[in-house]
């Protein structure tokens, strides 16, 4: 049901069924324009040859002397056309109640007025399902007596020609073929999908230029964006390794000089300056290396991990604590990793007195949750959080605000690793950031 659903959604579906329609339409009104020019034709002819036949058979009768009568009647019918004789005075034509019987003895009397005004006719209803109806009438001749006939072919019961089911084993032909063609063409857009969802996820995803022209251009319009992108990131990235390089000399030598400062005070709060313009550095440098992270990535225990950050910031004096099984497998790069765990540690430290780190195996994921006792998050901030340079807290101070990329690289790090990380204030007070992580390994 779900890929009805996804396909009734999809442009090819979608033109896969108007091109279905239309062939069923134009064929059906084909068919009906047929059926009923065909039928038309058909009335046309059988009216004409019963008038005629008619018109012969009263002249035939009316000079013949009575006793010969019947004799003539036999020798003028047919296996199709049967005509008698009725030597009995003919009271006149019961009104016809069937508006075709009505419009066909219209027609009969248009066509040779000779033959009314007495002229009636009915309808013989079948014996068998498979058998036709067959017209009966009656002519009173001048005599009073009645000419009598029966045709073995009704009007307007027209059988659709050989060439209408040929039609409609064409039209089938056709809509298949349609159907055919359209995946062709879609497959080229399907590709062009699945490769657009590649593409900002590391290195340069070649997208295959197949299809139409229109295709084409497309894909090879994309791959030079991507080219451009790919080149233009490299380089700011460069760039911004220089710079970094080329910082870490000149705040080298200021830790140097600051060693030479007498004034204890002083001394601290300038080595604090130069601490914190190392990290806002290093920050954003990694912020700005994105995916291009050559770290490969490898199951790891993510339970050793979250342990290892729990007793780094125990011993550094921090109150974290981490609860959760020993053992927890998972596929991602382990210092990104870590890096991005620390970040949200450093967070929940930097607002609140303590953090609880708690891990939770499910059936197809892990479930990482790293609670503090801070102030949390207003509900409406909570996405503005994770967009880079934005810091919640309206301070300048990194005690305090930090330098706003902890939440942004460490929400990038997961989602490189298949996963999803997201901020939520917990009932009690605080904040919690979770983490959910595909696992691998057998399932409980």
């Amino acid at each position: 049901m779900r890929g009805l659903a996804s396909l009734a959604r999809s442009l090819e579906g979608r033109t896969v069924a108007v091109l279905l329609v239309a062939v069923l339409l134009v064929h059906g009104g084909a068919l009906a324009i047929y059926r009923h020019s065909a039928a038309a034709a058909a009335d046309e002819a059988f009216a004409t040859e019963v008038a005629r036949q008619l018109v012969l058979a009263r002249e035939a009768i009316l000079r013949r002397p009575p006793e010969a009568r019947s004799t003539e009647a036999k020798a003028l019918s047919s296996n199709h056309f049967e005509i008698g004789w009725d030597p009995q005075p003919h009271t006149g034509p019961a009104p016809a109640t069937d508006a075709m019987l009505r419009d066909l003895r219209d027609h009969l009397l248009t066509l040779e007025p000779v033959l009314g005004p007495a002229l009636s006719l009915t309808l013989e209803v079948p014996d068998g399902p498979l058998h036709q109806q067959d017209l009966h009438g009656t002519i009173r001749l001048p005599d009073g007596s009645a000419l009598t006939f029966r045709s073995a072919h009704a009007p307007s019961l027209v059988q659709v020609a050989p060439w209408a089911s040929l039609a409609t084993a064409m039209a089938i032909l056709v809509g298949v073929a349609a159907v055919v063609l359209m995946h062709r063409i879609a497959g080229p857009l399907r590709e062009l999908t699945h490769a657009t969802g590649r593409i900002g996820h590391g290195a340069v995803v070649r997208v295959p230029e197949i299809g139409p022209d229109e295709i084409r251009g497309i894909c090879r319009a994309l791959n030079a964006m991507q080219e451009r992108i790919h080149r233009l990131v490299g380089e700011r990235t460069q760039a911004l390794a220089a710079v970094s390089h080329d910082l870490r000399t000149p705040i080298a030598r200021l830790r140097l000089r600051v060693d030479r400062v007498e004034d204890e005070g002083e001394r601290r709060a300038m080595e604090a300056d130069l601490d914190e313009m190392q990290a806002m550095v290093e920050a954003t440098l990694a912020y700005m290396r994105g995916d291009a992270n050559p770290e490969g990535r490898q199951v790891t225990n993510v339970a050793s991990v979250l342990m290892g950050v729990a007793d780094a910031s125990s011993d550094a004096g921090r109150d974290v604590s981490f609860e959760g099984p020993g053992r927890a497998l998972a596929v991602v790069r382990p210092v990104a990793f870590r890096r991005a765990l620390e970040n949200l540690v450093d967070n929940g430290v930097r607002y609140g007195t303590r953090v609880r780190i708690g891990l939770k195996v499910e059936d197809a994921a892990l479930v990482l949750r790293i609670d503090d006792d801070g102030p949390g998050i207003p509900s409406t901030e909570v996405a503005r959080a994770f967009e880079p340079f934005t810091r919640l807290e309206g301070s300048r101070n990194r005690n305090t605000g930090g330098t706003g990329l902890g939440l942004t690289i460490a929400k990038r790090a997961i989602e490189s690793e298949g996963g999803t990380l997201g901020l939520n204030n917990r009932p009690g007070g605080g904040l919690r950031a979770e983490i959910r992580l595909p696992r691998v390994g057998p399932r409980g």
